[in-house]
């Protein structure tokens, strides 16, 4: 389950949505734009993206979500 905070810091402003890519010991490896419409969009696309690493999504300084990268089967 994603750890989801708060509302927009300035709901004025648009939206900057930023997907990070982390290592294991939660190192940033790759920082890159996410272009979505709405906060459910860009939840839905870094869940997606969660499938192959670790992500969490950022709204310029908000912190939305944290996405664990799924279990791998054997």
């Amino acid at each position: 389950m994603p750890l989801f905070v708060g509302p927009p810091i300035c709901p004025e402003l648009p939206a900057a949505y930023r997907v990070l890519v982390l290592s294991e010991s939660g190192q940033v490896l790759l920082s890159e734009p996410l272009a979505a419409a709405s906060d459910a969009e860009a939840l839905s696309l870094a869940r997606q993206r969660s499938e192959e690493a670790i992500v969490e999504l950022w709204d310029g300084l908000r912190f939305m979500a944290h996405f664990p990268q799924p279990e791998m089967a054997i």
